[in-house]
């Protein structure tokens, strides 16, 4: 009896052993896995930061975390507004495969996420913010999930009102700017504020949500994935006053061929100028005055992603975290005289910041070759491991780039738009030389990235380039059929008839809506 229970002392002392040496493995495992921060801002310019040398902008945390990483000068979206754009960087696919065509367009019940990829590898993850993802809200494949705002998805019966020709939407209201003392902001937390405060009022409680999350890994040995979806810079102009004060007695740089109206720009341009109310000139002061709110709320902003970093690092977890910073796309600020409104194929509204760090990251690079959001997908299951074959997927990792062990590849880049104020979608090809964008039922235009980076010259005129021209116009036939994705979209918007008939071609009247 006494060996019995000596044996059984014994065995018991054994399996505590094996027991808390496979805990340990397992924790030292966890830990050794990446964790992996994605911060995506809305409606924020790719050049408006202090790592891209705007000489003005407060940026210090974006520009150390620039300097630590790598940073990308030519990052494009999938399609320049909310919802498409981030339907495509979490599916990995172009919008025209997720027929993801605008707003409020539910988003597919088909797919899988990169989010649920990590969930399933056994990563704690969470989304907090901004996603805009009709129909898959609290779906998306996260452990956790808040969503500062749920826009619903549109189910009116007949044609969407929105793309209807005779509805501008004159882009002025957006030069309006509000103030307020931040230390009037009183609201939980964790909720969303007072729509006075305006964006800070949903960024907030974002932030709040997101510290909270990082506090209750510190017990949980699980590696992490989080997604903060943040609203600023996106108009109305309200923000903190003392984020105002920062530049209110600062000459903002003005942007390149601000004119009102502009003569010079391809004609389904001027249609976008005209439609966005901005074919007579602003006021001069009001404008200037908008840009200084613009550049206080990125301040404001860049703020807030510090207090993300400042986390990481008393927490120890800084060095062991790939960070991902973008936008969902950018904005017109004036260049070409368009303000206010992204959609276009132009510069500062399709191309985004795009900032990585993390482990492995060659510090200090800089990648002028374009780049894609749909490459986030490959590029973050390869950051944590997670083998991936999906040959939908449009995008290529990143990581072999980031880690110094292959040049950014020369492609072709892929953007589109099915949504307002273009009578008829466009679509861009954007390669390290040049930028082909083609627009339905009218001409092309065709930059030259390399000597022509504001978009100035429109080779497209000049009948030497006809050639390439004829040539780019194939390659976006190899990967679509433009008209038919066209009319696929707008047949989903309700906007052609059962017998073929295109509303905004004027091709047949409009019937009431039910909106």
């Amino acid at each position: 009896m006494f060996y019995k229970i000596k044996f059984c002392r014994k065995l018991t002392l054994l399996i505590s052993v094996v027991s808390l040496l496979y805990c340990g493995l397992s924790s030292l495992f966890a830990q050794d896995k990446p964790n992996v921060l994605f911060i995506c801002t809305d409606e924020q310019h790719p050049a408006i930061s202090g790592f891209r040398g705007n000489p003005v902008i407060k940026t210090p945390n974006l520009d150390a975390l620039a300097a630590k990483g790598a940073h990308f000068t030519r990052t494009y979206v999938a399609s320049p507004v909310c919802a498409p754009s981030r339907a495509a960087y979490m599916f990995g696919k172009y919008v025209n495969q997720i027929e993801s065509w605008y707003n409020a367009k539910a988003w597919p019940t088909d797919e899988v996420t990169w989010a649920t990829k990590l969930t399933e590898s056994g990563y704690h993850t969470a989304h907090y913010g901004k996603m805009d993802s009709p129909g898959l809200y609290d779906k998306l494949g996260f452990t956790e999930e808040w969503h500062s705002a749920k826009r619903p998805e549109r189910k009116t019966i007949g044609p969407d009102a929105r793309f209807l020709p005779d509805r501008p939407r004159l882009a002025k209201g957006h030069l309006r700017v509000n103030t307020f003392d931040i230390k009037d902001y009183k609201a939980d937390p964790y909720t969303r504020g007072s729509h006075k405060f305006g964006q800070y009022a949903v960024d907030r409680p974002t932030i709040n949500h997101a510290l909270r999350f990082l506090e209750n890994r510190e017990n949980d040995k699980k590696p992490w994935m989080l997604h903060v979806g943040l609203l600023m810079p996106h108009w109305p102009m309200t923000l903190p006053q003392k984020y105002y004060d920062m530049y209110a007695d600062v000459e903002i740089p003005m942007p390149h061929d601000a004119k009102f109206p502009n003569k010079d720009i391809h004609p389904a341009l001027q249609h976008f100028q005209k439609w966005d109310g901005l074919d007579v000139p602003p006021d001069e002061e009001k404008f200037k005055n908008a840009l200084r709110a613009y550049y206080g709320m990125i301040t404001c902003l860049d703020d807030m992603v510090g207090e993300l970093i400042a986390k990481l690092k008393k927490d120890g977890t800084y060095d062991n975290t790939f960070i991902i910073f973008t936008s969902d796309h950018g904005d017109n600020l004036g260049e070409h005289g368009l303000m206010g409104d992204k959609h276009t194929p132009m510069e500062g509204s399709v191309a985004v910041p795009l900032i990585i760090t993390g482990p492995g990251v060659q510090p200090g690079l800089k990648v002028d070759a374009p780049v894609t959001l749909v490459d986030m997908y490959p590029t973050i299951m390869d950051m944590v491991g997670i083998s991936h074959n999906d040959s939908q997927l449009s995008g290529v990792s990143l990581l072999p780039v980031l880690e110094g062990k292959e040049a950014a590849p020369d492609r072709d880049i892929f953007s589109e738009w099915h949504g307002v104020g273009f009578p008829g979608a466009w679509y861009m090809l954007a390669n390290k030389k040049y930028k082909y964008i083609y627009y339905e039922r009218n001409r092309p235009s065709l930059f030259d990235m390399e000597e022509d980076p504001k978009e100035l010259n429109d080779l497209a005129l000049n009948p030497s380039y006809a050639e390439k021209l004829k040539e780019f116009k194939a390659k976006l036939h190899t990967m679509i059929d433009p008209i038919k994705v066209a009319q696929l979209a707008r047949k989903d918007q309700g906007l052609i008839t059962e017998d073929g008939k295109e509303l905004i071609f004027g091709e047949a009247e409009v019937p009431d809506t039910k909106e």
